[in-house]
């Protein structure tokens, strides 16, 4: 299973343990699709501030995912919900480690 399948099936799954794993100790998520859901982007550091942040989304019900597709070994597309405004995004994993973890990823609106 490819770095975006696996980033995919935790979004999907709600999994904030398994999405923090993918990501390098120094990782980044830029998820800039909020912007037009009344809400800041999303600029999160580091692999455990990642776990936290996704923890708290998804154990609210303010952020997930819908209809994925994967694009490539890099890209995928899907439905975005943050606080039920629905978004269509595009995630790019646009760097990674040696050892094969995200080192940065973003998602903007497609």
């Amino acid at each position: 299973m490819t770095l975006i399948e696996k980033y995919v099936k935790a979004m999907q799954e709600k999994d904030y343990t398994a999405l923090a794993e993918l990501f390098a100790k120094d990782g980044t998520i830029m998820d800039h699709c909020p912007n037009g859901a009344n809400q800041l982007e999303y600029h999160v550091y580091g692999k455990e501030a990642i776990g936290m942040f996704y923890r708290n989304k998804f154990t609210f019900g303010k952020h997930s995912i819908s209809e994925a597709e994967i694009l490539s070994e890099s890209q995928a597309k899907f439905v975005a919900s943050y606080n039920g405004f629905l978004v269509m995004a595009i995630a790019n994993i646009r760097r990674t480690t040696e050892d094969g973890l995200i080192e940065r990823l973003s998602v903007r609106p497609k």
